[in-house]
């Protein structure tokens, strides 16, 4: 038996590899793997503990098999949030205690059976696509409000009540915020919007002075024709962020670790890695108050 997280990295090792598949199936029983373009099924993969697939940024279908309720796949924890283009998760005799949907909103079809120590589905009322819904009835641990048989009734009354329960704290929140002005949703997202950007400016300052020192840190030590190449490396680092298209995103990547490469030999690895994390970390600051902006302005104009 192997750990899940190091089989998953043996497989596919690079980033570019991991976003190119779409479909992934795995099994515990024998046979021979299946490769075909974004499709991969494996065989004979018994695995063990936490499995993460966040990285997997466009898997769209998601199968998991043991050998009966006897031999259990052993996966204990499968992280998934950030798959949010996954349509199909199929989930067989694996030895979960609990599993969150919540982010996977795009799932039109579920199907869990044989997890006899599944004990809890978070999410299961975000799944506003789904069409097909099927769960094991056998497991008596895991506690559901609703069958295969009303599971569609049943979901449409979990959401009413979420429904009631976030309007409910909405008020009770705007009460705090806006306390002389009558509940208005608008003005509620406004205010928070505010409240936010107050708190994210002043660190979005800090963060590009320090981002500022850094770069001058660097430039001082590399050659005057190297200079430049800082500039580009970091320039690219932001487009990668920005870019959802996978082709684009490796071709980007491709140029950043040549750009990295020319550098090495003046700065080290950690110096330019630090380089790298502080410009996500500005870029994305800064992606965040700038929709914090929208959402002030957007309500300003109502």
């Amino acid at each position: 038996m192997m750990k899940a997280q190091q089989w998953i990295n043996e497989m596919f090792p690079s980033q570019a590899g991991k976003e190119k598949v779409k479909k992934l199936y795995i099994r515990i029983n024998g046979g021979t793997d299946i490769i075909s373009q974004s499709n991969y099924e494996f065989f004979n993969a018994k695995l063990e503990g936490e499995l993460d697939l966040n990285e997997f940024k466009n898997l769209e279908d998601l199968r998991f098999w043991g050998n009966g309720t006897e031999q259990l796949q052993s996966i204990t924890n499968l992280k998934i949030n950030q798959c949010s283009k996954l349509v199909k998760l199929y989930i067989d005799c694996t030895n979960l205690s609990e599993l969150n949907l919540s982010f996977n909103q795009e799932i039109t079809s579920f199907t869990i059976q044989g997890c006899v120590n599944l004990l809890k589905i978070e999410g299961l009322d975000k799944l506003s696509t789904l069409q097909d819904l099927k769960i094991w009835y056998l497991n008596s641990q895991l506690q559901t409000p609703f069958d295969e048989d009303n599971w569609k009734q049943g979901l449409q009354e979990l959401r009413r009540k979420k429904i009631l329960s976030l309007e409910q704290q909405l008020k009770e929140l705007a009460d705090i915020i806006l306390p002389d002005i009558t509940f208005d949703l608008g003005k509620l997202k406004q205010e928070i919007a505010r409240l936010k950007l107050n708190e994210l400016s002043p660190q979005a300052r800090k963060d590009k002075s320090e981002l500022e020192q850094q770069i001058n840190f660097a430039k001082n030590k590399v050659e005057s024709n190297f200079k430049k190449i800082i500039d580009l490396l970091l320039e690219t680092q932001k487009q990668i962020i920005g870019e959802n298209d996978f082709l684009v995103r490796t071709q980007l990547t491709g140029q950043l670790n040549a750009y990295l490469s020319i550098l090495e030999g003046n700065l080290s690895k950690q110096e330019l890695q630090a380089l790298l994390d502080k410009k996500t970390d500005l870029v994305k600051l800064e992606e965040q108050i700038d929709n914090l902006q929208q959402t002030t302005n957007q309500n300003s104009l109502k």
